[in-house]
């Protein structure tokens, strides 16, 4: 059968019809297409040990040590070790002469009973001092009187005097020249005067009518005479010039209040406390001698590993005398130290001498020095397990040795002293870590990091930190249920650097979405 051709308007027409059902097709499409799934990366509960750590720093030291001293005289035969070796438990330091033992020992026991009669004979002298000194007030009183009735004398005497007479100004002006004519003077006679005492006996010659003329013509024939006379004698030079009953007289109340200053001084409770200071702390010194010395038969021997810190002798010098009492102790010594005002603890230092560690070892384990803050402290307690990683990174674990019941107050910079808020300053607890195993990666002096482990769960239903979501009070997750994301609210337990333990809302068959940012609830979401 012969087919019908399609006539120009009817192709048109069909065209037409196909291009609108495209069009609307395209429009339906548009309209009606799916929203694209969000990409996400899933992470599955699990149950494992988890461990809360309380993080913080820690100095490292020595949990004990040796300071071994080596008293004066002793000579050193072999030194074993040098700064920064390592030594173990029974190691010999070093060995020395026994022979010299004995004499370092009798100088120390030497030193300590000179210091001991020194004290015995100082509380006699105290006493016999405080006795004596109403008796030298009364004396320099009556002194005083009879000084002032031979000046009245002298004042008399001087009215009528016509030969050279004084000006006032010239009695009361003594020149630096004449002072030091007098000391020198009386230097080439083997007397030692100050200029101060040479002062006021030049004063009282002019004051008792003499003239500074006179005066120096005296010491001028005392000069020429000094090669063939012996002596030089105040009271002569008092006589030659006039006035030697005052002279006299002023020159006892010299000595008679020197006097009462010793007296008073030996009958003071501080006298007598230098004394006794000094005889305790020389007793101290002998008795730790002893024990050095007998230490020292067999040399000095580590007591546990440890590192050697510091070595401050050598084989080629013996030990200088630098923690004993001074071997010319005496009375004297301690008298001029006092009457020049110095303290008792001055006194016994530059006596006793300053202490000097021959050899110190550091020994093992180590510890860590850290402080809590008063909220910190109610989780931590003695025993507890800690881990501890050097500056290289290595691990290692320990205790916690030792909480202090007291608190100190922190250095540093205060707030609420900045703001001016009248607060009290921030108090810290000090507490300390044993270190087990410790190498040479965890070194003295430098600073570690210590995680205290507070608390421990095991078997917990755990997830990874980066899957929980916290907005406020509200704790949540994203679980993958039927290509959506689920929010789920979760109760949260004790947590790691990695993980939070799961207390309620989750179970351990769940999937649950990790990277949470720009999903909602009921979202639809694909896994990558």
């Amino acid at each position: 059968m012969e087919k019908k051709k399609l006539n120009k308007k009817q192709r048109n027409a069909i065209i037409i019809s196909v291009i609108a059902v495209a069009v609307v097709a395209v429009i339906c499409y548009v309209a009606f297409k799916p929203e694209p799934k969000l990409s996400v990366d899933t992470v599955n509960i699990s149950k494992q040990t988890i461990s809360e750590t309380l993080d913080t720093t820690g100095k490292v030291a020595s949990a004990g040590q040796d300071v071994f001293m080596i008293p004066s005289g002793v000579k050193l035969i072999s030194l074993n070790v040098k700064e920064g070796d390592i030594v173990e438990e029974g190691d010999v330091i070093a060995t020395f002469d026994t022979s010299s033992l004995n004499s370092a020992l009798a100088e120390k026991r030497s030193a300590y009973e000179k210091s001991q009669a020194a004290y015995e004979n100082s509380v006699q002298l105290a006493k016999d001092s405080k006795d004596k000194v109403s008796v030298v007030k009364k004396q320099i009183s009556d002194l005083e009187k009879e000084i002032a009735a031979l000046k009245n004398k002298v004042d008399s005497d001087k009215n009528t005097a016509t030969k050279n007479p004084v000006t006032s100004e010239e009695k009361v002006k003594v020149s630096d020249s004449l002072v030091n004519r007098f000391v020198s003077v009386a230097k080439l006679f083997g007397v030692e005067y100050d200029k101060d005492t040479a002062k006021n006996v030049l004063t009282s010659l002019l004051s008792a009518g003499s003239n500074i003329n006179d005066i120096s013509s005296m010491m001028d024939n005392l000069s020429s005479l000094s090669g063939a006379s012996g002596s030089f004698d105040i009271s002569a030079l008092a006589s030659m010039t006039g006035s030697s009953e005052l002279m006299n007289a002023e020159m006892s109340l010299i000595q008679l209040k020197a006097q009462l200053a010793t007296l008073e001084l030996q009958s003071d409770s501080t006298y007598l406390s230098a004394f006794k200071t000094v005889a305790e702390k020389s007793k101290e010194s002998y008795v730790a001698a002893q024990s050095q010395v007998e230490s020292m038969k067999n040399g000095w021997i580590a007591k546990d590993r440890g590192i050697v810190s510091e070595v401050n002798i050598s084989t080629d010098s013996e030990a200088k005398n630098n923690n004993a009492v001074a071997a010319d102790f005496d009375v004297s010594s301690i008298i001029s130290a006092l009457t020049s005002g110095a303290e008792v603890t001055d006194i016994v230092s530059s006596l006793m001498g300053s202490s000097t560690a021959a050899v110190k070892i550091l020994y093992y384990p180590l510890v860590a020095d850290i402080s809590l803050s008063k909220y910190d402290v109610l989780d931590v307690e003695l025993n507890q397990d800690v881990i501890i990683e050097s500056a290289s990174g290595k691990e290692f674990s320990g205790k916690v040795s030792y909480v202090s019941a007291v608190a100190n107050s922190a250095g540093g910079l205060n707030l609420n002293s900045l703001m001016g808020s009248g607060a009290s300053a921030t108090s810290v607890i000090p507490a300390q870590i044993t270190i087990d195993g410790a190498d040479k990666s965890v070194m003295i002096g430098v600073d570690v990091q210590v995680s205290i482990i507070t608390d421990t769960i095991e078997d917990a239903l755990v997830v990874p930190v980066e899957a929980i979501c916290i907005d406020g009070e509200d704790v949540f997750v994203y679980v993958l249920e039927d290509g959506t994301a689920k929010k789920t609210n979760v109760e949260l337990g004790i947590s790691s650097d990695t993980h939070y333990q799961i207390l309620s809302g989750l179970d351990l068959d769940d999937i649950l979405i990790k990277n949470t940012l720009g999903l909602e609830d009921g979202v639809a979401v694909q896994t990558k």
